[in-house]
């Protein structure tokens, strides 16, 4: 699957600190001098797919956390009330444990949730809906 234009402009903007973050972990996992010799290249290449799976995993734990910590406090309109009969929902739910397989990896977090008792339903914001 490629990358829209505008994920890939944003991720470039960050370049600079992405390098400056691989040349540290490199100084720190072999020095200035590198690898000893005789490593060989898919031993490295292990290590980096082990460090970009790591970064993977708590960049996407991150970002929905904080999604959702946004979404509780600023929820916007459509969030505030049941789609089903339109009223208000009464009060917030706690978050529920939920664990995902992205393309990155598994990825726990803390899912918003709301519940309405007159419809005796629960609605989850980050559901797909029919056509989404």
């Amino acid at each position: 699957m490629a990358r829209s234009r505008s994920s890939k402009v944003q991720v470039e903007a960050f370049r600079n600190y992405i390098e400056g973050v691989a040349k540290k972990l490199a100084d720190d996992l072999w020095g200035s001098q590198g690898p000893p010799w005789g490593t060989r290249l898919t031993e490295m290449e292990d290590i980096a797919l082990e460090a970009r799976d790591i970064l993977t995993q708590k960049f996407l734990q991150l970002g929905l956390e904080r999604q959702s910590q946004s979404l509780q406090e600023h929820a916007p309109v459509e969030a505030t009330a049941c789609p089903s009969c339109r009223q208000p929902f009464a009060e917030a739910a706690e978050p529920s444990p939920r664990n995902l397989q992205t393309r990155g990896g598994p990825v726990d977090w803390q899912e918003p949730h709301e519940q309405c008792p007159r419809c005796r339903r629960a609605f989850f914001p980050s559901e797909p809906k029919s056509g989404h």
